[in-house]
Order: structure tokens, then C-alpha cells, then sequence
């Protein structure tokens, strides 16, 4: 009996150290949801890292915690205003704008529940949606400039240059918030006018520039350049700026081939403000028309990539996702479960273009689009089978 015993010992050793020599699977990808958006991975502290399946963050290694990405419009203004589409805030009639979202369910009678899934409340009812703006959820100018994060991925500025000679710089938080006086305080720079750069060592030595000083009332940090100093538009300038006493120099480099141009807000008449209007139901697309918008927004992506133009792939690309989800919502049948991959595929590299085009990372956004650009033809061969 012992030696039977022994022997079954010394084969569950062995079992086990197979089993830990062996590479643990990868974690399970989000349980997809008929009809809503794709479940996505995010680090609590960097909500900028967004990955398709459980693991830990890259940047502070927390647990990723699940999030449902969806892209809604809000108003620049009163930002509790949001909608599925476009349109202007029923408040003060400024144009809505895109941003990204988290979307959960609450319930009317108990706004404490957020949860992660739709479902019934405490006392039977149905739960309701909620979206709540997300860190770097708004990539919108406020001021017709030009926008970008800063590389501590909190801060974001924007660069205007609204007349001949005045050069203004407006800093947010990672909700795209004007900073307060006091945190606007601690920001420093200057704006290059003129400099040289020497092929031989790699750096660039500065010929002219000027310093960026804070208005009176905090709004900006304003730069006032000789005229005769720059060239006709367009205008290319370089802000050096530290947002915080002994924070390292960061660079912003702004072109601008027009001047900029605030987006007024018009007054709203005892008429408008209220419900918004009804707008008459779309009509229904065939799948071919969809795909045909996907891939031209997949093109679009990758010729902004080709021009640099970083700041701008996020709208073809969340537009791509929403192509993506539509068509994945008109499908049945055979292949769903490939399309749903596909379509998440697209879905993660949207976001993660979002997010590397808001931070000037061409790197990352050409390896997202490498993933879009193989979804989108992926998705393309799986509907086309099914005609």
C-alpha cells in the first residue's frame, strides 16, 4: 500500500512541476455584450493605457480594471450636456463635440450604483446608461489653435496664434479643463522664434525667442513677437515650456496656416432652451455602403499618418469604430463569433490611435493602424462571404 501510495505521490510531483514549467494561458479577453460597446482593459492611475485583455499596466504595474469605451458628444460648455450624435447644447447652442466616454448603469432612484453591465435595479426597474468623460477623453481646441498632451500625460496645452505677432498658450488638465491661477502660476516658457540646428552634434541652438508671460486673469500665457521677426503666414513656431518649479523643459512645435479663430457661443432664446428637437431616424445602410465608409476611413487614418498630422487621426478612427460596430449589429448567422473579433479589433485600435495621436507617438499609432488595417481587411473577407 505504501509503495502504491508513493508511487501516486511521486506522479502528482512530477504532474506539477510539468504543469509549472509549462506558460500559464492568457488571461480570457472581456465577455463581448450584444449590442453595446466592447469591454476594453485600462490601468486606474494611466487611463491612457488601453489593452484588449486582463494583465497589468506597463507604465506602474496595477491590475488593468475593465471599462467600456464609447465615444458620445458633448458641450465644450456645459459639459453635463451629452448626446448619441451631433448637434448644439440646448443650453447655450455651441456645436457639440467628440469625445470618448465610460459608459455604466445606474439607476434614477439610487445614482451611488455604477456598474459596468446593464441590468434591474433594487425595486425592479431597468437600470439607465450613464457616461462620464474620461481622462483625455477631449482632444477638442478651445480656442481654434492647435492642441496636444503634454509627456507627463496630464497636462495638455493649446497653441493659438489669433493675430500678427501674438502668440497665446492655454494649459489644461487631463479632463481638458482650464488649470486655476495657482497651478497656472507654476507654468513656465518661452517661444522660439529662430533657431539653428548642427547635423555634426544633433542639437539645436536657440537664435531668437521670447518669453511666454501670464495674462492677468490666468487664461493663457501670451508671447508678443516683433513682426518683423516672422515671416508671413504660415507661421511656424516652438514652444519650451515646464509646468512645474524644477520640471524637465518640454517641447511643442505649432504651425499654423491661418490665424485662430474662437468658436463664439450664441445666446439662447427662451425658445431653444429645453428638449432638443427630434431628429427624423436615419435610413437604414446596406452592409456594402458600410464597409465602403470603413475602409475610406481606414485610408484617411493612414494618410494622416503618412502627413504627420497626429492630432487629427482620432476622428477617422473612432469613426472607423462606429462603422464597425454598425456592421457588426446588421450580422447573423455564421462567422459571428470572427466578425465580433475583428470588429473588437477595430474597436482597441480606434481607441489606442485616440490615445497615441492625443500624445505626438507616431510609433504606437502606426502599430495600431497595422492591427486596424488587418481587422478592417479581416472583416471586409467575412461579410463578403456571407452574400
Amino acid at each position: 500500500m505504501k509503495s502504491i501510495i508513493g508511487a501516486a505521490l511521486v506522479a502528482l510531483s512530477i504532474t506539477a512541476v510539468l504543469a509549472a514549467q509549462r506558460p500559464a494561458a492568457p488571461a480570457p479577453a472581456p465577455r463581448a455584450v450584444a449590442g453595446l460597446p466592447p469591454l476594453s482593459m485600462t490601468c486606474p492611475m494611466h487611463p491612457d493605457v488601453v489593452e484588449a485583455r486582463p494583465g497589468s499596466c506597463p507604465l506602474c504595474k496595477m491590475g488593468l480594471v475593465p471599462v467600456r469605451l464609447d465615444a458620445a458628444f458633448m458641450c465644450p460648455v456645459h459639459t453635463t450636456v451629452m448626446s448619441d450624435s451631433g448637434g448644439t447644447c440646448r443650453l447655450c447652442r455651441r456645436a457639440l463635440i467628440p469625445v470618448t466616454v465610460a459608459l455604466t448603469w445606474t439607476c434614477l432612484n439610487q445614482p451611488g450604483i455604477d456598474r459596468i453591465e446593464p441590468g434591474a435595479c433594487p425595486d425592479g426597474s431597468a437600470m439607465v446608461p450613464r457616461r462620464t468623460l474620461r481622462p483625455h477623453g477631449n482632444h477638442n481646441p478651445q480656442h481654434g489653435g492647435q492642441f496636444f498632451m503634454a509627456p507627463d500625460n496630464w497636462h495638455h496645452l493649446e497653441g493659438a496664434y489669433p493675430v500678427p505677432g501674438r502668440f497665446r498658450v492655454y494649459v489644461y488638465d487631463d479632463f481638458s479643463k482650464p488649470l486655476s491661477m495657482a497651478q497656472a502660476r507654476n507654468v513656465r516658457g518661452r517661444v522660439v522664434i529662430k533657431e539653428a540646428f548642427d547635423p555634426k552634434t544633433g542639437t539645436t541652438r536657440e537664435l531668437a525667442s521670447t518669453p511666454l508671460v501670464l495674462a492677468p486673469n490666468g487664461a493663457f500665457l501670451e508671447a508678443r513677437i516683433d513682426p518683423r521677426t516672422v515671416s508671413a503666414l504660415p507661421v511656424k513656431l516652438t514652444a519650451k515650456i515646464s509646468f512645474s518649479t524644477g520640471d524637465k523643459e518640454s517641447r511643442f512645435d505649432f504651425a499654423f496656416p491661418a490665424y485662430s479663430h474662437d468658436v463664439p457661443t450664441f445666446a439662447a432664446t427662451a425658445a431653444s432652451v429645453g428638449k432638443p428637437a427630434p431628429v427624423a431616424p436615419a435610413a437604414p445602410i446596406a452592409p456594402d455602403a458600410l464597409l465602403s465608409d470603413l475602409k475610406a476611413r481606414s485610408a484617411e487614418v493612414a494618410s494622416l499618418l503618412k502627413s504627420g498630422a497626429l492630432g487629427g487621426i482620432f476622428v477617422p478612427a473612432l469613426q472607423a469604430k462606429d462603422l464597425a460596430l454598425e456592421i457588426q449589429a446588421k450580422q447573423a448567422g455564421a462567422n459571428q463569433e470572427r466578425i465580433e473579433a475583428s470588429v473588437k479589433q477595430i474597436v482597441l485600435a480606434a481607441y489606442q490611435l485616440d490615445n497615441s495621436g492625443d500624445l505626438g507617438d507616431a510609433e504606437k499609432a502606426q502599430e495600431a493602424f497595422r492591427r486596424m488595417r488587418m481587422a478592417v481587411a479581416e472583416l471586409d473577407s467575412l461579410v463578403s462571404e456571407r452574400r
